[in-house]
């Protein structure tokens, strides 16, 4: 093994769990032991294929993390991306592991489907999630973890995830028997529901303030133009494209795009309405603070009468309790 330079410091390494090393798999990044505090030696090449012996040796050691270079970061979840249902069952990961690399395999999925909406996207996405709610039914704990790490910072593809991970919990509490093929479908539909936003300006998405006249009628068609981008690229599941269009009703009648009733809006897209309030709420902005969980549901519940049903809403203060 051969030495790092000097100045290779702490900060310029991240640790990652020896369990997601996946056997005969080439990692596509050079990974280090660390030796000390501010010095690494190379463990194995990018290009070497990382046997099963290595990895027993290294547990024999009671070597729980590698190191990889921060800047080999992307490379590092390109692989988590290409091997995660063979990371993900092994049984020696643990449920916080599990969690942070299903969200960080999803804000990068999401992140290039937000900026380059592809067919392809659409594809990853659709994997990931189902390998997160076969993680979620081999390891129940791992749906409160998620809940836990979900992004603070507003942006729309994190905004996305989170609705996904709160709107998939919401289901599996109401509907404990659905089939498990359903949810995959329609956890696909909560992490899509936003994808309009791709076609909505930049300018108006990050505006700093309120939206003038103009500006919010272009920003309420995107559940229409969610619809249409998703069925252009081949998904044209209805319970999806129902999901992406119904996100923005309210009960009441005072949602867009078509002012639907309570009685007209599917229960997915209710649950998915109450999830991206919530989301909205307690993520920060540059212009406004985040609330607290309690201050959220609290402000939900009170000053938005007619908005949800309060049996779902009370459903929905339950998963947090």
């Amino acid at each position: 093994m051969t030495q790092t330079p000097p100045d290779n410091t702490d900060t310029a390494h991240q640790k990652i769990p020896v369990n997601t090393l996946v056997p005969n798999r080439q990692a596509g990044v050079k990974l280090f032991l660390r030796t000390g505090k501010d010095r690494f030696v190379l463990f194995i090449n990018d290009t070497s294929l990382l046997s099963a012996a290595k990895i027993e040796q290294l547990k024999e050691n009671r070597v729980t993390h590698l190191h990889l270079n921060t800047s080999d970061r992307k490379g590092y979840l390109n692989y988590i991306r290409e091997n995660l249902p063979a990371i993900l069952s092994n049984p020696e990961l643990t449920d916080n592991d599990k969690a942070e690399i299903i969200y960080d395999t999803a804000s990068s999925i999401t992140e290039e489907l937000f900026l380059q909406p592809s067919t392809k996207g659409i594809k990853q996405t659709r994997d990931l999630v189902d390998c997160m709610i076969d993680t979620i039914s081999q390891s129940p704990k791992t749906s409160n973890l998620l809940m836990m790490i979900t992004s603070q910072d507003y942006y729309t593809y994190t905004h996305s995830i989170n609705v996904g991970i709160y709107a998939v919990s919401m289901m599996r509490k109401i509907m404990p028997s659905i089939n498990e093929a359903e949810l995959k479908t329609l956890g696909l539909g909560f992490f899509l529901h936003d994808l309009g936003k791709a076609r909505i300006p930049n300018s108006i998405i990050n505006k700093q303030g309120p939206l003038d006249q103009n500006e919010w009628q272009l920003m309420q068609e995107h559940p229409t133009l969610g619809a249409e981008l998703v069925h252009k690229m081949g998904e044209d599941n209805p319970s999806i494209i129902d999901i992406i269009l119904t996100h923005h009703e309210r009960g009441n009648g005072s949602g867009y795009p078509e002012k639907l009733s309570s009685k007209e809006i599917s229960v997915p897209g209710k649950i998915c309405a109450l999830c991206d309030i919530f989301d909205a709420l307690t993520t920060k902005r540059p212009y406004k603070k985040a609330l607290s969980t309690f201050e959220a549901l609290k402000l939900i519940k009170n000053e938005n009468p007619g908005h949800f049903e309060i049996e779902l809403l009370n459903q929905f203060i339950l998963l947090f309790g």
